[in-house]
């Protein structure tokens, strides 16, 4: 009974925090809200930062007009809640609401906090200052570093070290606030924390006008937390030093910038000294916080299950709301940190994908896969019996995966599951071994035929192909025309000549390389299929031939950068350093183009030698450490799921990875 008072009373204080900033309770306003149409276009305009977002709403809840409510960072606090202006573009009104970042910091915080306040466990009253000064620190110099990122959104940003900075001493305090809640209601709690995982896919915690996100800070905290107490893993931590030094070195004296897109919150926006050393330090502490919660943590399988089940239907039916109403839609975005704004629309983005409430339509379909899947695990191996209301949580689950239209989600499901009720109907293992054995066959006579089919010379080259294309080759020609001689030469197997004697120097250094493998000039082993033929085909198969030719136009590393990465979450050069001319409409030409496959992110993060490691460890963790686990299934959902998305570019897949890390780690000890 208590218990369920506390819920009560923090859910009515979270709800009195979210509305009332956007309502003018206890002003004495002279000027009045109005129907939003054409005439009301400049009334809007000559009353800014009066009128408030909730008298907007009340006042047109009758209205057919089609009107969508965006935030507008860069008003001053004095504008907060309240309208900033009122525009028409191609028949949608735009109603701006001041969201000045600084005061959107505390109020997010606040909410998040008292969310916090829901975990059942013990409260620590001994504050850590050796941990929250440093981290205060570390964070508010985040806004010199990217000082780009924050000029353009922030009226108020100032990088003056000057003890008059206001806008610094703000931030510092913000986040002294944040981390002193932290400390006493979340530090006791480090051990439960791991069975509310599942609500990073709902409170995405990304600060609203800002590239920074709550759930890094409190693993920051604990990340130091583990240093500071000598509770790291020493090998790891040397490892990861090491990199960094490399990363210093191989830096390339170009400063680019690009505004993160929905990626914000977990990306470096700046190709800069400052920002590199800042996103080391930054990953290097969340690193940290990972290992120390694998260590600590004490999971409760009834308990993350039903989180599970809540979360992924709380996601789903929150997106189909903001769908719905504009006002719910701008709510979402605030009140639960959204990367970027919800889709504004039921029907998927060209017949294709719906996002819905997630920023991205590929890793929220992963989550409803692995929701899914782990509960067949649970079901059907751990014999964990679900009730009524789990199976409507379920159906809703299938539903947002459904609408994701996430085809290998949906088909690696399928797979995975059969190999389960292959593996614990069929006991005897001579037969289990004869079984898998004659599908590998089947599979490899399948593709035999498939690249018939296909034409050997197409499968092979159609990636190098794709990458030709969309390099920066032929710069006097048409595009039409540029596509016909590169088709040529490609046709001709003159793809040698295309890249080292036509254009010599303007390919990238990936594709070049590609081209000398597939030449078989270097790494010419008989009997093993060709590298490039290989790849070329999986992306075929996967439907990732043009995204993974973009990738390697544009991935041009020196030799420092592919063995060793560009540094954590550093995407910039990957981005901007090599001509490119896209074969792509003129309307997609600005968009961004992410490598599309978690192990590309990996090579460009942490060149081959990291990704080469984070191969080796999960292959060492399925197939030999927990080859009798039944968890196993879902680090390989994961991993599968990964080669084809950016998933790993988002805090919440990162941290479902290391769950599953945990999750093997309980069925071991």
């Amino acid at each position: 009974m208590l218990q369920s008072r506390k819920y009560l009373y923090i859910g009515l204080i979270a709800l009195s925090i979210l509305v009332l900033p956007f309502s003018n309770l206890f002003s004495d306003n002279q000027f009045q809200a109005i129907e939003v149409n054409d005439s009301s276009i400049g009334y809007y305009q000559s009353t800014t930062c009066n009128i408030s977002l909730l008298e907007v709403y009340l006042e047109n809840i009758g209205n057919q007009k089609n009107i969508k409510y965006n935030n507008n960072n860069y008003a001053g606090i004095e504008c907060f809640g309240k309208v900033t202006g009122l525009d028409k573009v191609n028949n949608i009104y735009i109603v701006s609401i001041g969201t000045n970042s600084n005061l959107t910091l505390v109020y997010q915080s606040i909410i998040w906090c008292l969310m916090l306040l829901l975990i059942k466990g013990k409260n620590n009253y001994e504050i850590n200052l050796l941990i929250i000064f440093p981290l205060c620190l570390l964070f508010a110099y985040q806004h010199i570093s990217e000082g780009r990122f924050y000029s353009q959104i922030n009226k108020y940003w100032d990088e003056t070290l000057f003890y008059k900075n206001y806008y610094l001493i703000t931030i510092f305090l913000s986040f002294y606030l944040i981390l002193l809640f932290v400390s006493i209601f979340v530090d006791k709690k480090d051990s439960l924390l791991i069975n509310y995982i599942p609500y990073i896919f709902l409170f995405v915690g990304t600060f609203n006008g800002m590239n920074f996100n709550f759930v890094v800070l409190i693993l920051s905290y604990f990340g130091l937390k583990a240093i500071i107490n000598r509770e790291a893993f020493n090998l790891i931590n040397l490892g990861y030093l090491s990199l960094s030094v490399f990363w210093l070195f191989s830096r390339r004296d170009v400063e680019t910038f690009f505004d993160t897109d929905k990626l914000r919150g977990f990306i470096n926006s700046s190709n800069n000294f400052p920002s590199l050393i800042y996103w080391s330090l930054l990953i290097w502490l969340v690193m940290n916080g990972l290992i120390y919660l694998y260590k600590v943590s004490e999971i409760n399988i009834n308990l993350l299950k039903q989180n599970f089940l809540v979360s992924s239907t709380m996601v789903v039916s929150l997106g189909l709301l903001g769908a719905w109403s504009p006002v719910f839609n701008f709510f979402n975005y605030l009140t639960f940190g959204q990367n970027k704004r919800g889709i504004n629309s039921i029907n998927s983005v060209a017949g294709n994908t719906w996002r819905g409430f997630s920023s991205s339509a590929e890793s929220i379909g992963e989550f409803y896969g692995f929701v899914i899947l782990f509960l067949f695990i649970l079901t059907y191996l751990k014999k964990i019996k679900l009730n009524t209301i789990d199976f409507l949580f379920i159906a809703v689950c299938i539903y947002g995966l459904y609408k994701t239209n996430n085809f290998a989600v949906a088909l690696s499901l399928l797979l995975i599951s059969s190999l389960i009720l292959l593996n614990h109907k069929i006991l005897n293992k001579t037969l289990l071994l004869r079984i898998k054995i004659l599908f590998v066959i089947l599979g490899v006579v399948l593709l035999f035929f498939l690249i018939q089919t296909l034409n050997y010379e197409y499968v092979s080259t159609e990636l190098m192909y794709e990458a030709s294309l969309h390099s920066n080759l032929f710069e006097n020609l048409s595009s039409y025309s540029k596509s016909v001689e590169i088709t040529n030469y490609f046709n001709e197997g003159q793809i040698d000549s295309l890249l080292n004697l036509e254009n010599k120097g303007k390919g990238s250094t990936t594709l070049i390389l590609l081209s000398k493998i597939y030449n078989q000039s270097v790494f010419d082993v008989p009997i093993v299929p060709n590298f490039v033929s290989l790849i070329s085909l999986i992306s075929i198969l996967i439907n990732r031939t043009e995204m993974w030719g973009i990738f390697i136009a544009k991935y041009s590393p020196n030799l420092l950068e592919a063995l060793f990465g560009n540094g954590p979450y550093q995407l910039n050069n990957y981005l901007f350093l090599q001509d490119i001319t896209l074969d792509m409409p003129e309307e997609k030409l600005d968009s961004l183009f992410l490598p599309h496959s978690s192990f590309l992110d990996i090579i460009v993060f942490f060149g081959l030698i990291g990704f080469t490691f984070f191969i080796i460890y999960n292959l060492y963790l399925y197939l030999i450490k927990h080859k009798d686990s039944d968890y196993k299934y879902l680090l390989f959902f994961l991993i599968i799921n990964f080669s084809k998305s950016d998933s790993l570019l988002y805090v919440s897949s990162v941290v479902l990875l290391a769950l599953v890390y945990t999750l093997l780690r309980k069925q071991e000890i």
